[in-house]
């Protein structure tokens, strides 16, 4: 999802200021940085808080499409919003790289192995809601769709994220609430 600079010279060029940071979070600070905006400021532009603008600039890619297109209106720039195909399916991570990658979501207790096999509505719960891409991806691939459309079934599960994957993988087969574990009924 690439910005694009913004003015007549640059309309259709893509700007990456960062070479490091080729993130839409990277693109959005530098842009803002360039125009020698505060985060407050371009935030009060935009129509959003500056807490948002913070958490779009340092990794969150949860992002509302509504808010990125007052985002790039503000900094003058062009949003440029693509999907492509993958050229492969990834492969699914072991449980022992998976925990390692999941335990940062899990703050209030140490993720374990047993907690992956036995609980995984539990842990897709969590996944699910608080994330990111590569987390998503990785809890994904391990427990599939079926699991996912599990996951997303029960209560303690935000609407947002319940919707975003029904649209995404269609709606589930059990009538609406009749899952019985809920993400409060954790290990």
């Amino acid at each position: 999802m690439p910005i694009a600079g913004g003015g007549e010279q640059r309309h259709n060029v893509i700007m990456y200021d960062n070479a490091r940071d080729q993130s839409i979070g990277g693109r959005i600070r530098s842009l803002r940085k360039a125009r020698g905006l505060s985060l407050h400021a371009l935030a009060t532009r935009c129509g959003t808080s500056a807490p948002t603008l913070h958490r779009y600039e340092t990794g969150w890619d949860r992002f509302e499409v509504a808010t990125l297109r007052r985002i790039a209106a503000a900094l003058d720039a062009r949003l440029d919003i693509r999907l492509e195909a993958r050229a492969q399916t990834p492969v699914s991570p072991g449980a022992r790289r998976l925990r390692k990658l999941l335990a940062p979501l899990f703050w209030d207790r140490k993720l374990s192995a047993t907690d992956l096999r036995e609980h995984p509505r539990w842990v897709l719960g969590r996944v699910l809601m608080y994330g990111d891409m590569t987390q998503v991806s990785a809890a994904r691939s391990y427990y599939g769709d079926a699991a996912i459309t599990a996951a997303v079934a029960q209560r303690g599960v935000d609407e947002r994220t319940r919707n975003y994957w029904t649209l995404l993988l269609g709606p589930s087969d059990a009538p609406k609430g009749t899952e019985q574990t809920g993400l409060e009924a954790r290990p």
